[in-house]
């Protein structure tokens, strides 16, 4: 049988992790069925898979264009795969053939990520109601099977769609357990106290804000002496984080890296004292459970699929309350055997997921499909 993958994406973070590291794991395990796998150009840099029965299909198409919904039809019509597998929701809603479809989370309905000018707020806001009435809706609809990372993403899909559970499957993603040695010239960054972390996107459903108010009231009121590292790189969004730290005076004390490399956020994660992850709506939450593999204390949010993904491993709080997220994070600076406590419980929850569990449940998911007549 032939499987086709959209991979579109696949040396970005987030999606593009999740394709590779469960197609890597497929591969390994899965040698009678033939997969194509759906690339651009700049995909195709520094990919490292290979496969006797994997070959590449370049596509022209970017996201949300008109082409990912006539090349790729054109693409799928010429290749005659009997499975095709879109790794998000995009997809050319005129395809009638047998696919199943991941969903990651459904934040970007809940929050809007709405950038600064009239014309990009007006073009989001048109892109988001494509994206709702037309692609997500016929992509659950059509497909033969939603993926889902979470049970609260099969929840937040069921209710908000009408889709029957029974055709939405969850198989949870992983953590990287392989690492970059640690290598980062702290001072060059601006960092020369203790740090607390966070690594990833500034979007606004990030909560990075309040995370910021948050650490204010750990120097302010509580006298502790640490920086707040913001890893990741800069974008848009970053003006209204570099605004909210001037207002509060805290410039020196909170630091923004802009993009690092796989050595430099290793070596990161190595010399932090805490990971604190703040967001309000998350479909997997991987960047805590990678924070546990380094062998870092987590306080997180409680909102959506954390407690799900991270388990008894971890210190919540409510992430509109300012104050609940400082006392988290203070109770863990300031308890040396809680910290000690929280890492031994991280590398347990972390050894509970892998990429061949998500590769299984995959496999499971196409031979089922396959199968099906009809």
């Amino acid at each position: 049988m032939k499987i086709l993958i959209d991979g579109r994406g696949i040396k970005k973070t987030g999606i593009g992790r999740y394709i590779e590291n469960t197609l890597k794991e497929v591969l390994k395990i899965d040698r009678s069925n033939q997969y194509e796998l759906l690339l651009r150009d700049e995909d195709l840099e520094k990919l490292d898979l290979k496969a006797d029965n994997l070959s590449f299909v370049k596509t022209t198409a970017n996201f949300f264009g008109v082409k990912e919904q006539t090349e790729i039809l054109s693409i799928i019509k010429e290749r005659k795969p009997d499975l095709v597998h879109f790794t998000n929701f995009n997809f050319p809603v005129a395809y009638g053939g047998k696919f199943v479809i991941t969903i990651h989370d459904l934040t970007l309905l809940h929050f809007r990520n709405l950038r600064n000018s009239i014309a990009r707020k007006a073009y989001y806001m048109l892109k988001e109601q494509v994206m709702r009435n037309v692609v997500l809706k016929q992509g659950m609809k059509k497909a033969d099977v939603v993926i889902v990372p979470s049970e609260y993403v099969k929840e937040d899909v069921a209710n908000t769609f009408k889709v029957r559970r029974n055709k939405i499957a969850v198989t949870y993603e992983a953590a990287d357990t392989e690492f970059s040695r640690g290598r980062i010239n702290l001072e060059k960054k601006g960092i020369n106290k203790p740090y607390i972390l966070y690594v990833g996107n500034a979007y606004p459903h990030k909560n990075l804000e309040r995370m910021i108010i948050a650490f204010g009231k750990l120097i302010t009121e509580y006298l502790l002496d640490y920086q707040l590292v913001i890893a990741g790189k800069k974008d848009s969004f970053h003006k209204n984080l570099e605004e909210a730290v001037a207002e509060a005076g805290l410039q020196d004390r909170v630091i923004f890296t802009g993009f690092v490399t796989d050595q430099e956020l290793a070596g990161l994660y190595k010399n932090s004292k805490l990971y604190v992850f703040p967001s309000l709506s998350e479909g997997f939450g991987l960047p805590p459970l990678e924070a546990m593999a380094h062998d870092l204390p987590v306080a997180s949010s409680n909102a959506t699929c954390m407690p799900e993904i991270l388990g008894d491993a971890a210190v919540y709080f409510d992430p509109k309350r300012v104050d609940d997220m400082a006392k988290a994070m203070l109770m863990i600076l300031t308890d040396q055997k809680l910290s000690e406590a929280l890492i031994k419980k991280g590398r347990a929850q972390v050894k509970k997921y892998s990429w061949k569990k998500t590769a299984l449940a995959t496999l499971d998911i196409y031979n089922n499909v396959l199968n099906k007549k009809g």
